[in-house]
């Protein structure tokens, strides 16, 4: 049974969502798979009920697919939606950089440079980590914080929530897949390096590289895991 930490009272209903959200997200419910509501309201110590407003929530944000008769399934991943969601990440990721030249004075963008060096210096600590799940997905969650906190656009980025975390079922799958943490080092050294050679369009276009995720592993990808994705 689950309990809140530091004392043995059951955990709330908001809790179970989230647990079993980041269950999901972190791919230990896999795609595809079929779950229940008795079996989650054993795991949980909750009622069925609880269960079952949980279950609504997840599927009203598209990680549930409930099919009468048949069961309750964790949601395949769609490669089709993932890279819609990236086309709009990518596009407030490069307004954030356009306001970062247009709106900072050199000597912010030079403090801005300074931060992101810092926070690369905590990333290259992570290069060894072979999956999403350590200290890294923080860092670099961090990263691209400092950017869009820069210019105060991080409300924005708010408004998307429910919908990134598609994006980040499939970073959490992309990166473990393609043992990809230095690779994505890599991307954000490219990111730095434009903005402290003060040029827009170079930080812009590597910004979409970094983001665009899809293209070079989906075809493995799908042919490795069917399962795991939408036809």
């Amino acid at each position: 049974m689950y309990t809140q930490k530091g004392d043995n009272q059951p955990i709330t209903a908001e809790q179970v969502y989230r647990q079993i959200l980041r269950r999901i997200i972190k791919l230990k419910l896999e795609p595809g798979q079929l779950i229940s509501e008795n079996q989650m309201a054993k795991e949980y110590g909750v009622s069925r009920s609880v269960i079952r407003t949980v279950f609504v929530r997840l599927q009203q944000i598209g990680f549930l697919d409930v099919y009468p008769q048949r069961g309750t399934y964790v949601s395949r991943i769609d490669l089709h939606h993932i890279e819609d969601l990236l086309i709009l990440r990518t596009a407030v990721e490069k307004e954030v950089i356009y306001e970062m030249f247009t709106s900072l004075g050199h000597e912010e963008r030079s403090q801005l440079v300074s931060q992101l060096e810092e926070n690369m210096a905590e990333q290259e600590k992570c290069r060894d980590e072979t999956d999403y799940s350590g200290r890294f997905p923080r860092i670099d969650s961090a990263f691209h914080k400092i950017m869009i906190d820069s210019v105060g656009r991080y409300a924005l980025v708010n408004m998307l929530n429910d919908l990134m975390y598609h994006v980040q079922r499939w970073r959490n799958f992309d990166v473990a897949f393609g043992n990809r943490i230095s690779e994505l080092i890599r991307e954000h050294w490219a990111i730095v390096n434009a903005i402290k050679a003060e040029d827009l369009i170079l930080a812009q276009q590597s910004m979409a590289n970094h983001l665009e995720t899809i293209t070079s592993i989906a075809g493995y990808a799908v042919a490795k895991y069917p399962s795991y994705f939408i036809a």
